[in-house]
């Protein structure tokens, strides 16, 4: 379950609930890391602990996100012990790693060492990395219907767009509506005797690329994820804003900078090298 708020004049927000279980957590210093967690249908999250001999270090890792086109603002978390009440939730700290859209750290230092059972709750607020992109209310039925006429109705179509010789049929008003280079060249390309307009790809691009393009254009969602540069080329070439806005931080590496100083930032001043386990 997950909730959904903001206003009009700012970009949809949601908060997605995680609770991560430790359980038989032993005296020994030790960092112990979940398993990768999916959102989205990617492995974008972990949350770790490093529990020292006086205190534990909590943090929560944020990678590669911006593929699925999205964004993480915030990070709460909670302590629920066995037989306590509800868990008070707390910020945690976004840490300065350098500039890389694909690597977020928040951490948070816990007063003490934590040892036995305990569940960690935690409240993380996402929203899209575009103005023009994020969750809200709407009719489900209307992008599916869409979609659907797109591969059920050939007969209603009036455009054939061909990549590599292989034909995709789709209808000009949508086209036209979501991209201004797609309605000039309605306007300047007579159609065929058959009545229906064809144009030529002319950049590099596979026919899946074409259905992952289309399927955005259709239906405002991605099929996959953004991390295909031939995707950013045809969002580029026919001018679709969003899909070319998201593209540009999704396709940027994670460079060695941001994660040396992300292991430095879950480090502290202990030089001993402590066992490690995922639970």
């Amino acid at each position: 379950m997950f909730a959904l708020f903001g206003t009009p004049k700012t970009r949809p927000k949601m908060i997605v609930p995680y609770e991560w279980i430790l359980e038989n957590v032993e005296e020994e210093p030790m960092t112990i890391t979940s398993k990768m967690i999916s959102f989205g249908g990617e492995k974008v999250f972990r949350v770790g602990l490093k529990n020292y001999a006086e205190y534990s270090i909590l943090f929560f890792v944020v990678t590669y996100l911006n593929k699925i086109g999205m964004e993480v603002e915030d990070v709460m978390y909670g302590i629920q012990g066995i037989g306590t009440g509800p868990a008070i939730m707390k910020p945690m700290k976004m840490e300065n790693i350098g500039y890389c859209e694909n690597l977020h750290l928040f951490n948070t230092i816990l007063d003490k060492k934590i040892v036995g059972s305990c569940t960690f709750m935690f409240r993380i607020v996402i929203l899209g990395n575009s103005e023009s992109y994020g969750y809200r209310l709407c009719d489900r039925l209307a992008k599916s219907q869409l979609w659907a006429a797109l591969e059920n109705q050939q007969n209603l179509v009036d455009v054939e767009l061909i990549v590599k010789e292989k034909i995709f049929r789709a209808h000009k008003a949508i086209l036209a509506a979501r991209s201004s280079v797609f309605a000039h060249e309605f306007e300047k390309i007579q159609p065929g005797k058959d009545g229906l307009h064809q144009i030529r790809i002319e950049i590099e691009a596979e026919p899946s690329t074409m259905l992952k393009f289309l399927h955005f254009i259709y239906t405002g969602e991605l099929l996959g994820t953004l991390a295909d540069e031939k995707l950013f080329k045809l969002a580029h070439r026919y001018n679709s804003s969003t899909l070319n806005t998201m593209g540009e931080t999704a396709l940027m590496e994670m460079n060695a900078t941001a994660m040396a100083k992300l292991m430095d930032s879950l480090n502290d001043e202990i030089d001993a090298v402590y066992p490690s386990k995922i639970m």
